[in-house]
């Protein structure tokens, strides 16, 4: 038996469902109406809505910054603020919006182009990791990472339960993620908010930043463990991932390293670092993310693990020449215009008010609430087991609760594999 369905679509057309016992399919019947540009309307192809969607977010986010810059917030506020206001919790689910700015058949391309920030993106997070402060920092800031880790850990697990145990929907699984995202402190961010406070080289910002590495390390461990797991080949994903991690340190980083002098020397045996040195790392990045994609993992961190494994040993005058040069080539376009999709595909799976009328509202500000305290928390009791004053040790913790982009990386990659 067939039975056809006719829905009204975006001011392009309309979409039509196609339903038999077998399968169902979705189609989207464009509409050729003469636009007044050319010959068909420009709402029948995907690209027009792409640059829609990426003048509307970038215009927005220009915004925010401009507005929340005065209150020292950090970037990330604006980003998130952006997505969440241009998802179905304010203008998403308007007939403009969904008619002209993110209709549902434009989600897969949006989404696809947020990956790919993301991608680029989890390559830089990696390339400003700085494992030179891990060594001779002592036990205080390992202590600290580990307390941050621990703690935040059950009390995600604990959480979870709490909150999505009666839910008709329930999925154990989902435990898991809840309790990584509340294990992560996000390094980038954290510091640029010790930059802004001039606290960087300061003892507290330097324990900050050491723990904040290496609490970033385990959340990316046992994100890679949870994917792993919920694979249905769950020993080749994790043993495969392995193996990938370790060739890539002990094998692929001394041959990029030797590659590298090898072909960088100019006069005088100086480095260069060239234009197509640049390239190659670009086609790496997408190459090691597709690596790990295949090896079960997710494909940001290939990309994040190209960056730890970029060679750290060429020095000049300005610090790092491959670090600066990269960055300097990559880092204003992909945070700057790519990232931005990447938080509106995030505020379009939020939808506040349907949570709230799911939750009660209790549960909800527990749930925000105690998420909050558990890191600060386990930061406070470290710091009176070292005898550092109150104040350092409440500020210690407020620094080491900074969330940013790997929080939101966990919690969708939770929703893309259906957990929880």
């Amino acid at each position: 038996m067939e039975m056809n369905i006719t829905l009204n679509g975006s001011g392009a057309g309309e979409y039509q469902i196609t339903k038999t016992n077998d399968f169902l399919e979705a189609c989207y019947l464009t509409n050729t109406s003469s636009g007044i540009w050319q010959s068909g309307s420009a709402l029948t192809t995907t690209l027009p809505f792409l640059l829609t969607q990426l003048f509307v977010v970038l215009f927005l986010d220009r915004i925010l910054l401009s507005v929340l810059k005065p209150l020292h917030q950090p970037r990330i506020v604006a980003h998130i603020t952006c997505g969440v206001l241009l998802g179905p919790t304010f203008l998403g689910e308007t007939d403009l919006a969904r008619s002209y700015v993110i209709p549902y058949k434009t989600t897969m391309v949006l989404e696809t182009f947020a990956n790919l920030a993301l991608v680029y993106y989890m390559f830089l997070v990696g390339l400003e990791m700085d494992f030179s402060l891990i060594l001779g920092c002592g036990t205080k800031p390992l202590t600290f990472a580990i307390a941050g880790i621990l703690l935040p850990l059950g009390v995600g697990f604990g959480l979870f339960f709490l909150a999505l145990s009666n839910s008709h929907d329930f999925d154990a699984e989902g435990s898991m993620f809840w309790a990584i995202v509340l294990t992560s402190t996000n390094f980038p961010d954290l510091a640029r908010v010790l930059a802004n406070l001039k606290l960087l080289h300061s003892d507290i910002g330097r324990t900050a930043m050491c723990s904040a590495i290496i609490s970033d390390l385990c959340s990316w461990l046992l994100l890679v463990v949870a994917i792993s797991i919920l694979n249905t080949s769950k020993y080749y994903a994790l043993l495969s991932t392995t193996i990938f991690v370790l060739v890539s340190v002990f094998l692929i980083r001394p041959a990029l390293s030797w590659l590298i002098g090898c072909t960088s020397k100019g006069e005088q045996g100086n480095i260069y670092i060239t234009d197509n040195h640049v390239w190659f790392i670009l086609a790496g990045i997408v190459l090691f993310g597709f690596i790990t994609d295949a090896c079960g993992s997710h494909s940001i961190f290939g990309a994040f693990m190209f960056g730890v494994i970029m060679p750290q040993e060429y020095e000049h005058e300005h610090g790092n020449m491959i670090r600066s040069t990269v960055i300097e080539k990559l880092d204003d376009f992909v945070t700057g215009i790519l990232m931005p999709l990447f938080f509106l595909v995030s505020g379009l799976r939020t939808d506040v008010a349907f949570m709230l009328s799911k939750t009660p509202w209790i549960i909800v500000m527990l749930v925000v609430v105690v998420s909050c305290a558990a890191k600060i928390a386990s930061a406070f009791l470290v710091s009176l087991l070292y005898r550092m004053p109150p104040r350092e040790g409440l500020a210690l913790g407020l620094l080491m609760n900074t969330k940013g982009v790997l929080a939101l990386v966990i919690l969708n990659t939770g929703r893309n594999i259906k957990a929880g």
